[in-house]
């Protein structure tokens, strides 16, 4: 009888795992989801000063080693990892928002950024990142009046 039980649990199993799959095509799940090698795009706020841009992720549960921040031109670059957290391997789920895996979010600025000044902090669960404007400077340029 232990065969047949394990037989009617394996069942069950893919049972559940279909109905994620069907949930997940119907618009139901999250973007990320274990059917999907796409990394999900986590939540930020972009806002501007007079000399910078600040850009707040949320990216609660995500250990800060495992953020990458980087920064090309017009451009910064935000991408990791979230781990699930350890559970038990028998788990019926009711609801399921929290996305797991790598993740990947991009921010194109109008203008250049310093990128030799740009810093991080991770707070509470939200990376902040201060993104300084390119200074342009102004100079006076004389004209050569030909002799």
């Amino acid at each position: 009888m232990g065969q047949f039980d394990s037989l009617w649990e394996e069942l069950f199993s893919m049972q559940r795992e279909m109905q994620r799959f069907v949930e997940h095509l119907s618009g139901k799940r999250p973007s990320y989801s274990p059917f999907s090698e796409e990394p999900w795009i986590p939540a930020c706020d972009v806002f501007e000063t007079d000399s910078s841009f600040i850009v707040i992720v949320e990216l609660a549960g995500v250990d800060p080693k495992e953020v990458e921040v980087l920064v090309h031109g017009k451009k910064l670059l935000v991408r990791g990892e979230r781990r699930e957290i350890p559970s038990p391997p028998k788990r019926d789920y009711y609801l399921m928002e929290i996305h797991f895996g790598p993740f990947y979010r991009e921010i194109e600025f109008e203008d250049n950024i310093d990128d030799s000044a740009v810093r991080a902090t991770y707070r509470n669960g939200f990376l902040i990142i201060e993104c300084p404007k390119r200074s342009i400077w102004e100079r006076r340029v004389p004209i050569d009046e030909g002799a």
